[in-house]
């Protein structure tokens, strides 16, 4: 057999056949399982990737629902906090139509408009009319604050409990019984040392003796008004003290032109004598 034919026979021979066929097998195996692994790697890794979406998905959606849940909260508790300063605002309207009804001012219609039937429906609207309630609450309290201190400064009643033996305008004269003169005041007859008060807020510009007086305490109140409180035993201010309406000012005694423990009660206007009984409402004996 020639050498040709040798090589021939070794390429055909069965064994080298069923070898080449055997490790192209073995190859393909191979390939089949590394297709097999990654497909199964990248299925694992597609399901891990999935799940950790799914997880940060479910994360997610638990806070929104926790902060969907506090804002209703929040929204809950602003609306009773609205609807709560909507009632308190309601009825400090009504008690400021109430006290500029007392102190004989004009309510605002502004307001009336800002919390009329419904009342006001955004924040700013209460802020409005909450400012505008404010000023109005402010003017009254100024108004009825004045009124107070004016209606303090207006001397009333009597400097002391006892019987008015003369009244104001021509009297008899006390001393002889002859003659008239013109009598400036109320005279009080008390028991000696009975305490002497103020009929009104004011301020002390007299005391001190002054002639057929005595014993003389001046009181200033407001518009041009004084009160005087004479015959006194003792004096119990100063000149520059403030005095309120009741407090004391000195004791009832006979010191001056007198002829018996009593008060002398004297209002003057611009320094004019007045009947006390204007501002005591007392009957003229």
């Amino acid at each position: 057999m020639s050498n040709d034919n040798r090589v021939y026979t070794f390429l055909i021979s069965p064994s080298r056949t069923s070898k080449v066929r055997q490790l192209s097998i073995h190859r393909n195996l191979i390939r089949a399982v590394a297709v097999g692994f990654i497909i199964s790697f990248a299925l694992v890794v597609y399901g891990a990737v999935r799940l950790g979406q799914h997880e940060a998905l479910n994360l997610k959606y638990q806070s929104v629902k926790s902060e969907n849940e506090s804002l209703k909260q929040t929204n809950d508790a602003y609306e009773n906090s609205y609807a709560r300063l909507k009632g308190q605002i309601s009825y400090v309207e009504d008690m400021s139509k109430e006290l500029a009804r007392k102190a004989r001012m004009e309510h605002s219609p502004e307001i009336d408009e800002m919390v009329g039937i419904g009342g006001p429906e955004t924040v700013a609207a209460l802020d409005k009319a909450a400012d505008h309630l404010e000023r109005e609450v402010r003017n009254i309290n100024d108004r009825l604050r004045s009124d107070i201190l004016r209606l303090a400064s207006i001397p009333r009643g009597l400097p002391v409990s006892g019987y008015v033996t003369d009244g104001f305008g021509m009297r008899r004269s006390p001393f002889n019984g002859e003659g008239r003169e013109v009598h400036e005041g109320l005279d009080i007859a008390v028991d000696f040392g009975t305490p002497v008060t103020a009929t009104a807020d004011g301020l002390v510009i007299y005391a001190a003796p002054h002639a057929g007086y005595g014993n003389l305490v001046i009181v200033y109140h407001s518009n041009g008004i004084t009160t005087r409180y004479a015959h006194l035993s003792r004096i119990s201010v100063e000149a520059g003290q403030r005095v309120k309406r009741s407090d004391q000012v000195g004791n009832a005694g006979s010191t001056g032109r007198s002829t018996g423990p009593h008060v002398h009660y004297e209002i003057r206007e611009n320094d004019q004598s007045v009947d006390p009984n204007r501002y005591t409402g007392q009957t003229q004996p």
